[in-house]
């Protein structure tokens, strides 16, 4: 008897601090480290390459678009404790900020895109400022978001008892918008705007440390992040092969 009734009790305490996952811990957790925006690139390598050559210039970004902390607010969430149950549910947003990210997202912008145009480009780039060419980019929206949620139960009645708990981060939407101008001698000659959203997956397995679900949420939306530039940068490189080759052939 008294083996169940200590089992009961840490079972009770276990479900207390479960429930008691605060807004200010996941933030806490969730702003502990950083994560590369790095990705491995995979597309065409270009057989063939022209003599245009085109100078990345400038990356608009304003930096409100991005918050400076990874936030955590409470969406929703309720506690009922009854004499023989406790059960509690609760809902939190999470949304990406910039301390989660090791690279500046203009300067990773201007750097992969410079590696894309390297790798799969019709054109080459110019690092020294000397083509008619000039790119100007935009970070036009980038965000990831999504629900961190807590949750379980535990009861007890006569020599019953029973529980279940468990914390799931996810799934987050990570989505971004660039747009670009390439100029000719200080002339518009072509636009475009590409965007692209990914989801991370639900992340629902069972951790013995809280900290480390919630860092590694963290993890995912950068993760998230990082294959958005990856394509749009790809999206870019493709439109201005397409653009220079007509060009080339008029």
């Amino acid at each position: 008897m008294k083996t169940t009734g200590r089992f009961i009790a840490f079972i009770l305490l276990l479900s207390i601090a479960y429930s008691c996952t605060s807004t200010k811990n996941i933030q806490t957790n969730m702003n502990s480290k950083r994560n590369s925006l790095a990705y491995i690139m995979d597309s065409e390598i270009a057989s063939t390459k022209s003599e245009v050559s085109v100078f990345t210039d400038t990356v608009i970004f304003d930096p409100a678009l991005l918050n400076d902390l990874t936030l955590v607010t409470r969406e929703k969430g309720w506690f009922i404790p009854l004499v023989f149950v406790y059960i509690w549910n609760s809902t939190n947003n999470c949304i990406q900020g910039r301390s989660i990210m090791e690279e500046d997202p203009a300067v990773f912008l201007k750097t992969s895109l410079n590696n894309e145009i390297n790798r799969s480009g019709y054109f080459k780039t110019d690092s020294l400022k000397e083509s008619e060419y000039s790119l100007e980019l935009s970070i036009d929206e980038i965000k990831a978001d999504g629900p961190y949620v807590s949750k379980g139960f535990f009861y007890f009645a006569l020599y019953a008892y029973g529980f279940s708990y468990g914390d799931y981060a996810g799934p987050a939407n990570a989505s971004l918008k660039i747009s670009y101008q390439l100029k000719k001698n200080g002339q518009l000659t072509h636009s475009n705007t590409f965007g692209s959203e990914k989801n991370t997956e639900q992340i629902r397995k069972r951790y013995n440390n809280l900290a480390l679900l919630q860092q590694d949420y963290a993890t995912s939306m950068v993760e998230a992040t990082s294959y958005n530039f990856k394509k749009i940068s790809e999206l870019i490189v493709n439109d201005l092969n397409t653009y220079f080759k007509s060009q080339l052939s008029n």
